[in-house]
């Protein structure tokens, strides 16, 4: 074997050993992804009470489907039963039906809409 077959062939080693590496990696950062479901057990955000709800300071609005409230963040600070209300609506895709009220969060910001159903 002359000196430009063994730098051939040591290039070619050196390229298969640098995949195998990434062929690891990408294997390793697999396994973590489908290992997550199995070790952190999602919980679902509780349910607010009908009282909760009803505690919110709103604001009287209408749109072309008829009369709603809204109820922002900034109107009701520190209140932990708005911030439950927004945790579970985003659970259930920003939309509930809870105790004959449609209940959703406004996309982008920190507003809750209800009306009745």
């Amino acid at each position: 074997m002359n000196e430009d077959e063994r730098r051939l062939f040591g290039k070619l080693f050196s390229e298969l050993r640098d995949l195998d590496q990434r062929r690891t990696e990408i294997f390793s950062e697999f396994l973590n992804e489908i290992g997550k479901p199995f070790t952190e057990t999602p919980t679902k955000p509780e349910k607010p009470t009908l009282d909760e709800i009803s505690s919110f300071k709103y604001v009287d609005k209408t749109s072309d489907k008829g009369p709603y409230k809204t109820a922002s963040l900034i109107d009701n600070p520190n209140n932990s039963a708005f911030l439950k209300l927004q945790k579970y609506l985003q659970a259930h895709n920003n939309f509930a039906i809870l105790y004959g009220y449609k209940l959703w969060n406004f996309q982008n910001s920190d507003t809750i809409g209800r009306r009745k159903q």
